[in-house]
């Protein structure tokens, strides 16, 4: 995704001049005439599309500073360059005052707003990476704040909010590195419970002798708080047994604390093998949540790719503009079994080895085994005689939501990536996502449909 550059100048030809560098540089460019027309897309629907704003200071009715003043007072953080004529140099001082992060001298040359936009990219994007570290490692995480952080986890962070508003149990299913921890607390942040204590108890690290006391020592602690019981599917049938007695389970309500639990297996699978208890299990499934792995969300990661490397190459002071085309499909073409860290750490590489502004597919080569690769797509002879059943195993008629999902995960293992497989099947990409968002709401529904998929 191209970054965006706002224009806000009252001189056509200036306007014309940096509209052409801007584009000759690699950016979007946005235009506004006044003061006026600024801050109405920087006030509504457009402004999360802006990622600077080229300022100039003198024009008529609203002006420059007053248009930096009204941003500043309305919280917006956007890095802001004022334009000056040479004349009206002594003004930038009122201006980076006001809150503007630069300057530059009108007419302005290619290579010194070359200079000028990086330096406000990586501003922007060293500023977002520390407000973003610094709510996730925050005791006030929200569960806004953690949408903001990473947009494509909003639906997510949709299904906790309303799981919130009951004192039930909570189950977090999902891949190692995909976030259970953060979510929860942002859970914790999120209910009338914040104030109080959240505890972290990690059940993998419980010898069986200890879990009950540690257990027990643990609820003490938490005092009408959040307890947050990480891989739950690792406690031990007689820590299960004391769980399951407790009141946080048996007779849940705002007065006692909310118990939070996460696994990175199924639960159902094993309490259908008898590792894990039935009773528990029933009661943690009430309201439960899955976050899908990275290889799941092509969509979210050219977003995630981009704002990493910006923060990223910030952090290091490298000239990072973004990826192309290719290094994207290198991304969705990887099976991401360690998530978010390994994801981070690849991104770290490509970054460290880039050659030019912008990450390449070659950057991303050799970065990780073979098997975390998604295998091309098979030969029509290797599928030919595959077929989707219409009957189930007792001779009824398949649901045609089942088929149609059936459908879409085969054509995605075929043509290898989702935008493939949409074009295969003659569907538009936000099409194909749409439907697989439906699936996975449907999956997620209460437990009596539900089925805990977080595979």
């Amino acid at each position: 995704m191209l970054s965006t550059v706002l224009v806000v100048d009252d001189d056509p030809v200036h306007r014309a001049l940096l509209d052409r560098i801007i584009t000759r540089l690699g950016y979007g460019v946005r235009i506004a005439e006044s003061g006026e027309e600024a801050l109405t897309i920087l006030n509504g629907g457009e402004a999360k599309s802006i990622d600077i704003v080229l300022l100039d200071l003198v024009m008529p009715d609203l002006d420059g500073m007053a248009v930096l003043n009204r941003l500043r007072s309305a919280g917006s953080r956007i890095p802001v360059v004022a334009l000056v004529s040479p004349s009206g140099v002594d003004g930038v001082l009122g201006a980076i005052s006001a809150g503007a992060s630069d300057f530059a001298v009108k007419p302005v040359g290619i290579e010194r707003l070359h200079v000028t936009i990086m330096n406000a990219l990586r501003l922007k994007a060293l500023m977002a990476g520390v407000e973003s570290d610094h709510r996730l490692s925050s005791d006030d995480l929200t569960l806004s704040s953690l949408a903001e952080s990473d947009p494509g986890i909003a639906r997510i962070a949709n299904l906790a909010g309303k799981a919130l508003r009951a004192d039930l149990p909570i189950l977090i299913e999902g891949e190692l590195g995909t976030g259970k921890a953060i979510l929860a607390r942002a859970m914790h942040g999120s209910s009338p419970r914040s104030k109080k204590p959240f505890v972290t108890l990690d059940c993998s690290m419980l010898r069986s002798a200890e879990a009950v006391a540690r257990l027990m020592a643990a609820m003490e602690r938490v005092k009408g708080g959040t307890l947050y019981l990480s891989s739950i599917n690792c406690l031990d049938e007689t820590a299960q047994m004391a769980l399951a007695q407790t009141a946080m389970i048996t007779a849940p309500s705002a007065k006692m604390p909310r118990l939070i639990a996460s696994s990175r297996t199924r639960l159902i699978d094993l309490a259908r093998s008898g590792a894990f208890r039935e009773d528990l299990f029933y009661r943690l499934t009430v309201t439960p949540i899955r976050i899908p792995p990275l290889r799941e969300r092509p969509f979210d990661l050219p977003i995630l790719a981009e704002r990493t490397a910006l923060r990223l190459a910030s952090e290091g002071g490298r000239d990072i503009r973004g990826l192309t085309t290719g290094a994207v499909e290198a991304l969705l073409m990887r099976r991401w079994s360690g998530n978010y860290p390994e994801f981070e750490a690849m991104i770290r590489l490509a970054v460290g080895r880039a050659n030019s502004a912008w990450l390449t597919e070659a950057d991303f080569v050799g970065e990780a085994e073979a098997s975390n690769v998604i295998p091309p797509r098979q030969s029509s002879e290797e599928v030919e005689g595959e077929s989707l059943a219409l009957f189930d195993g007792t001779g009824r008629l398949r649901a045609f939501a089942d088929i149609e999902a059936e459908l879409i995960e085969r054509a995605q293992k075929h043509c290898g990536s989702l935008g493939k497989a949409a074009k295969a099947l003659g569907l538009g990409r936000s099409t194909l996502y749409r439907k697989l968002q439906d699936k996975d709401v449907a999956e997620q529904s209460p437990v009596g449909v539900w089925m805990g998929d977080a595979a």
